[in-house]
């Protein structure tokens, strides 16, 4: 009995923390079920597969034997393999996302099972391996102090900055490094099951310990490495968004000094034509020629949104983008210089801008986007509303024509819209935030975004 409950209790160390932990880098909105409930039932069915485990290791020999080495390796990856049916089909996300953070807790318990079996080969080097069942006293206590050192800096270092990374990187955009991340640790776990079915722990020292030590150590290489790709793309995407702005501003004002030298040309053109007008009395003509100049001047004049260089740009290019398409805008801006980084801006802005004129491109007429901009005390608020036929809002988070949080919202594909978690991370970065909210009956989406920000000027 003492055996059975041994075999239990570390089978469910090792492996119900592995399984918690693949859903927790995922919000609510994620999840087909509640958070609550998915917990509740992957708690009993742990527990229900770690008797079984006992039962059937026991009923197979009452005495440890070697193959019991491999009825544990094979029953612990059929456990793994249902996991995983089950994970995949219970979180919504994409596919690569999903065996991103699969992945990455598999490599979690092989450091744990490394960890274990290599302190028991210093510590207990002289226990002969033929009286010991795979959880035995020794390894129970091995592994739950293990999993009390392991999981709290797991959670901590890497399944929290993954929940961040997860909502704001796109990983379609690193499919390569995603590959050598799942093959790197399928190659690990493969070395570690064969090394321990095929040696036990007779040959610890000499092969086991130094190869998957080796290997520990390149796992953890090649996950900073695709961290730290993620971040430095994830930077550079904004970088660049920041420069094509700046491009088109630097256009505009090459085109505005362009357009100044032209005017003083033609006006000494108009100033003569008119004194020639005045020498000769015709009054009319000089009222009407200056009528028609006063028109011409107006419809060639550019727009001036705000004294911001940064939002100006961006409301010359999305206001014109979107009405290329048809689009009607109307937009209230008054902001003056901001201690805000314009690729910030842009990310917001872009993504919110974006969004709405693909929203009314679906519209078959009636085609609007109102834009207001202003700073009120410490603060830049922004409001975007369009027309919009319809969105998707994850079951959990139905209201009556209320603000939502960006995780709300489905994209058309599946999953939560990137966009909008973007202009959220954004807005948080200078302590504000971002809600959003459709409405239904008036076909009409609004973005509002809040910067605890202080002006310049």
């Amino acid at each position: 009995m003492a055996a059975f409950f041994q075999n239990s209790i570390g089978f469910l160390i090792q492996f119900f923390p592995c399984a918690l932990m693949i859903f927790l880098p995922f919000p609510q909105e994620s999840l087909r079920f509640r958070r609550k409930t998915v917990i509740i039932w992957l708690s009993v069915i742990s527990a229900i597969t770690a008797l079984i485990f006992s039962a059937m290791l026991l009923l197979r020999d009452p005495v440890m034997h070697p193959r019991h080495i491999v009825f544990s390796n094979t029953f612990m990856s059929a456990a793994i393999i249902l996991v995983f049916i089950a994970y995949i089909c219970i979180v919504r996300e994409s596919t690569i996302k999903k065996l991103m953070v699969f992945f990455i807790v598999l490599f979690y318990a092989e450091t744990e099972f490394v960890t274990v079996n290599i302190l028991h080969a210093f510590l207990f080097p002289n226990i002969p391996d033929t009286t010991l069942y795979p959880y035995n006293f020794r390894f129970l206590v091995l592994y739950a102090a293990t999993t009390a050192l392991l999981l709290p800096l797991t959670l901590a270092i890497v399944i929290r900055p993954l929940k961040e990374y997860i909502q704001m990187i796109d990983p379609r955009n690193m499919k390569h490094e995603f590959v050598i991340e799942i093959i790197s640790t399928l190659v690990y776990l493969f070395l570690t099951i064969y090394c321990d079915t095929l040696y036990g722990k007779i040959v610890h020292s000499l092969v086991y310990i130094p190869l998957l030590l080796f290997l520990t150590l390149n796992q953890l290489l090649i996950y900073w490495l695709i961290f730290r790709e993620s971040v430095r793309r994830k930077r550079d995407n904004e970088h660049s968004r920041a420069i094509e702005i700046m491009h088109l501003q630097y256009e505009k004002i090459v085109g505005d000094m362009e357009n100044t030298r032209r005017m003083r040309h033609d006006l000494r053109h108009h100033y003569n034509i008119l004194n020639d007008m005045f020498e000769r009395g015709h009054k009319n003509e000089i009222r009407d020629y200056l009528s028609n100049l006063i028109d011409a001047t107006v419809k060639t004049d550019n727009e001036v949104y705000c004294k911001n260089m940064t939002v100006n740009g961006l409301l010359c290019y999305y206001t014109s983008l979107a009405r290329d398409e048809g689009i009607r805008c109307n937009v209230q801006a008054e902001c003056g210089e901001l201690n805000i980084e314009p690729s910030d801006l842009t990310v917001m802005f872009g993504n919110a801008m974006e969004n709405a004129v693909k929203a009314c491109g679906k519209c078959p007429d009636d085609k609007w986007i109102n834009i207001k901009i202003g700073t009120v005390m410490n603060s830049l608020a922004i409001e975007i509303s369009n027309s919009c036929k319809g969105v998707r809002i994850a079951q959990y988070f139905m209201t009556e024509d209320g603000f939502l949080p960006a995780e709300a919202f489905l994209s058309g594909r599946s999953g939560v819209g990137y966009g909008l978690r973007s202009i959220a991370h954004t807005a948080q970065k200078y302590g504000g935030s971002a809600l959003f909210r459709f409405n239904g009956e008036k076909e009409m989406f609004t973005t509002r975004i809040r910067l605890n920000i202080q002006p310049d000027g």
